[in-house]
């Protein structure tokens, strides 16, 4: 389902890349260039953030009360949490 909405948002980019460089042409549009720009990037870099992974290694991961189902899979997941760098991970059968 996840790739269905991606493939929604590039087309979804493109033709805005394209209505933005048609009302360009004539005076305009610079706001629906840059829009279908950030959709089609914000498309294509979504799967990366928030992606499961196995258990963090060794260091100053902690486990947080966040949880919750990855609609993806169903697997329940926990956020864990490195102070340190305050980068998160969400991980997967915990």
């Amino acid at each position: 389902m996840k790739s269905g909405w991606r493939g929604l948002g590039l087309i979804a980019g493109v033709l805005l890349g394209i209505g933005g460089i048609a009302v360009w042409a004539t005076g305009g549009g610079f706001f629906l260039l840059v829009a279908g720009a950030v959709v089609i990037v914000t498309a294509l870099l979504e799967p990366i953030y928030g992606r499961t992974v196995a258990r963090p290694p060794a260091g100053n991961w902690r486990p947080t009360d966040e949880k919750f189902v990855d609609p993806e899979t169903g697997d329940l997941v926990t956020v864990w949490f490195d102070p340190a760098t305050g980068e998160r991970r969400y991980v997967s059968k915990d």
